[in-house]
């Protein structure tokens, strides 16, 4: 994404946190899980809570900085697979609606991101869950999405 982002610190080997700084400061959480299976992570993402104990993925900020907050999150993840190249990021919203404003964020920099990642779509196919190379021009309601970094 061509957009600024927030400065962010690795806060250990796969979590990463950065504060975002609208209407008031969010400190925001990056994640990347490893799952047990062929160097597939899974990206979480989501507001600490005051306590410090869990991140919530679910929270509704509306701080006025989408934009700004999804750019950290993407520099953040160019930065992880830079750092773990074979890893393949897997990741989906908490919700229907953000997964669809995940699908509708590739589309738009879909030109960007295909130079550095290659990208696949999670579709049920006859009962199953496919992985299909990312088409940002059709209607195709993706249930997931995992990308790798092109060597």
């Amino acid at each position: 994404m061509m957009q600024v982002s927030y400065p962010y610190k690795r806060l250990q080997s796969r979590r990463y946190g950065f504060i975002s700084d609208g209407k008031r400061k969010i400190q925001k959480i990056v994640d990347f899980i490893p799952i047990g299976k062929r160097n597939i992570v899974s990206l979480g993402f989501g507001d600490l809570l005051p306590d410090g104990s869990i991140i919530d993925d679910k929270a509704n900020s509306n701080n006025g900085d989408i934009i700004k907050v999804l750019a950290t999150v993407v520099d953040i993840l160019k930065d992880s697979t830079s750092l773990y190249p074979l890893s393949q990021v897997f990741f989906v919203g908490s919700t229907d609606e953000r997964t669809k404003l995940y699908n509708r964020i590739l589309k738009v920099y879909h030109a960007e991101f295909s130079k550095e990642f290659a990208i696949l779509g999670a579709l049920m196919i006859e009962g199953r869950i496919h992985y299909t190379p990312y088409e940002p021009e059709s209607n195709k309601e993706y249930l997931a999405f995992l990308i790798k970094i092109i060597s």
